[in-house]
């Protein structure tokens, strides 16, 4: 009598299900907050186009404000009373940009004037990722 030596082919394919599996759930965990930043960096790039889209609309200065915690678009530079919020495309709730958790911001304002034209400090980069302003035509990529 031989005696074998070796997993059986039922074992091997038992240990890449269950790796698979755990592969599967650990995955998403380690990048949630990669994607959780890039997400929060492209809504803040939509945030500034829709400020500058409203500054040229209404004829008047719309400020972005980047505070650690959130980024809000509003008409007056310190976004004092609730009526100077921007509201949300479509709703009368403020356009207010909660930050995710994991994810750090540097505090700075600009704004856009009538024309569109970007003034203030403009970001370089939002949760690490790169933003830019232009200064001339004030287009946002």
């Amino acid at each position: 009598m031989s005696l074998a030596r070796g997993f059986s082919l039922i074992e091997l394919v038992v240990v890449l299900v269950l790796a698979g599996i755990l592969a599967a759930l650990a995955i998403p965990r380690f990048t949630s907050t990669e994607s959780s930043a890039t997400w929060y960096a492209e809504q803040v790039k939509a945030a500034a186009r829709y400020a500058q889209r409203q500054a040229v609309a209404q004829r008047r200065n719309v400020y972005v404000r980047v505070q650690s915690n959130e980024v809000d678009i509003c008409y007056d530079s310190g976004c004092t009373t609730p009526a100077s919020f921007l509201s949300l495309p479509g709703t009368t709730s403020a356009y207010i940009l909660p930050t995710p958790s994991g994810v750090t911001l540097t505090a700075m304002t600009f704004w856009f004037n009538s024309l569109g034209q970007p003034s203030g400090t403009l970001p370089s980069n939002i949760a690490g990722h790169p933003i830019t302003v232009e200064v001339e035509t004030g287009y946002v990529h």
